[in-house]
């Protein structure tokens, strides 16, 4: 494709295999309206095309650009060192929402599922503002470091992916982890973002270790890794003031097991000037539990973490004396506070004989030693599982589904040159959270192209609804739903 004043664009959309074709101006306007505007007028049809065009990826960071720098202006304003990071989200999506671009919105060029601000426990000298952009298949997330300095924020460092040509480029779901500090240093940034997912869930889980450099766009790169990721499972890190660990899980370690995944632990140490690895095994622990049966306590003993406690010895003997089967697709991660870090921890569901039903939990701890069994019970650990949460669909069985107590449906704005005689409706999915309240997340099944500013006042409403929440078993759970909007005149 030659160079011209316009280009088009391919690519997948956010819900399902969906082609995006659209051309856009190669020149992207400052303004964010205009640049959201002209990202929303990319059309959709069925495709495989995962291909960012010049001009879409020009637009994408032009508006990456323009939030970062409203970001900066409202986070340099007088005292704002004293304001609760939640007032300073609040105060940039007020902005934006005054120019009729929504915070909230999911799906589709353009919207802006989420702008939060943070101030880490571990050094509180830091601010950090994320930006989540909707892009085919998932986010493209930036993030945007301030320190104290002079009595005022100031911006140091920036994490962003811009100009990708394929959507695998993006920053995908980001997290963030800060060091403690070493007296005389300043803190670490780890940062883990998945890649997008296309027609696959085995991704990339991207890390970097960093530090304040010279310009917030030249941090120090202490360290980067790419691992073989999937979507289904989770990670957690355990950050300390000169290294950290990683539990993740993933690929097949044993060739009789096809589609097996194992457990993968990683160790970093940080310095000044860079991070090296000085620790990384896969386990699989079915392995590592028939190979702890059939050894004697002696040196079984051995294999057990120094903290752990209970009948350890007697589930060995078990173990020995009964056919078992461990983790084979009954895999946990967790973690636990440990002193000023977090513990690692691998859960292997185990059965006996013949039977079905989980029969055993073992507990394995993820450190600098390598894999150690921590405990052996018959009922499952009560530890966190899980990056994220469970949202479940209305039509889920054994569900519950959500029921309306209390709406408010938007007025239109005084300005909007919609006909009277047909009142406007819009589609959106929201999810109803475990309290009745509406998530801040809502997507518009399609965006209006006759009249955009009709958008934001009818996200704003459907946030306000109330629910009774759905039940899972009896206990309240996320749910996800679709609703219409009705303007009132």
């Amino acid at each position: 494709m030659g160079v011209t004043l316009f280009r088009c664009l391919a690519l997948f959309a956010a819900a399902g295999t969906l082609r995006t074709t659209a051309c856009i101006a190669a020149s992207p306007p400052a303004d964010i309206r205009q640049i959201v505007s002209q990202l929303r007028r990319v059309q959709t049809e069925s495709s495989h095309d995962t291909d960012v065009a010049p001009a879409v990826a020009a637009n994408l960071t032009a508006l990456k650009h323009a939030l970062r720098d409203l970001i900066v202006e409202v986070v340099a304003a007088p005292e704002t060192v004293k304001v609760a990071p939640k007032t300073l989200a609040a105060r940039v999506t007020e902005r934006l929402e005054q120019e009729d671009v929504p915070v909230g919105d999911e799906g589709g060029f353009g919207a802006i599922p989420s702008i939060e601000f943070q101030r880490p426990p571990e050094y509180p000298a830091w601010l950090i503002a994320t930006t989540s952009l909707s892009i085919p298949y998932g986010l493209d997330t930036s993030l945007y470091l301030f320190e104290i300095q002079g009595g005022s924020w100031k911006h140091v460092l920036t994490v962003e992916s811009d100009g990708f040509a394929t959507i695998s480029g993006a920053q995908g779901w980001l997290t963030y982890y800060v060091s403690p500090p070493v007296p005389g240093q300043k803190p670490y940034l780890v940062t883990a973002d998945i890649t997008p997912a296309s027609v696959s869930v085995w991704q990339m889980l991207r890390v970097k270790v960093l530090r304040v450099g010279h310009r917030p766009d030249a941090p120090v790169v202490l360290a980067r890794r790419g691992l073989n990721y999937c979507l289904d499972d989770t990670y957690y890190f355990s950050i300390r003031a000169g290294s950290f660990g990683l539990i993740y899980l993933t690929s097949a370690v044993d060739g009789e097991l096809a589609g097996y995944r194992g457990v993968h632990y990683l160790e970093y140490a940080v310095g000044v000037d860079g991070a090296s690895r000085i620790k990384e095994i896969t386990i699989d622990p079915y392995v590592v539990i028939r190979s702890w049966a059939a050894k004697d306590w002696p040196a079984a003993s051995r294999a057990v973490d120094a903290s752990a406690t209970g009948d350890l010895r007697e589930w060995h003997q078990r173990f020995r004396n009964d056919r078992w089967a461990c983790g084979l697709g009954q895999i946990n991660l967790s973690h636990r506070p440990e002193g000023d870090h977090e513990q690692l921890l691998a859960v292997a569901g185990c059965t006996r004989g013949d039977t079905e039903a989980t029969s055993a939990y073992v507990v394995f701890t993820a450190g600098h030693g390598g894999f150690h069994i921590t405990s052996v019970s018959q009922t499952k650990p009560a530890l966190p599982e899980g990056s994220g949460y469970m949202i479940y669909g209305a039509n889920e069985p054994g569900l519950t589904a959500p029921v309306l107590v209390s709406s408010e449906q938007p007025r239109l704005p005084a300005n909007s040159p919609m006909q009277v005689s047909v009142p406007p409706r819009l589609q959106f999915a929201i999810t109803v959270n475990e309290d009745g309240t509406v998530d801040r997340a809502v997507t518009v099944h399609k965006w209006p192209s006759d009249e955009s500013r009709i958008v934001v006042p009818a996200i704003q409403a459907v946030r306000q609804w109330k629910y009774r929440p759905g039940l899972k078993d009896g206990h309240p759970v996320k749910v996800a739903i679709n609703v219409e909007v009705v303007f009132e005149r």
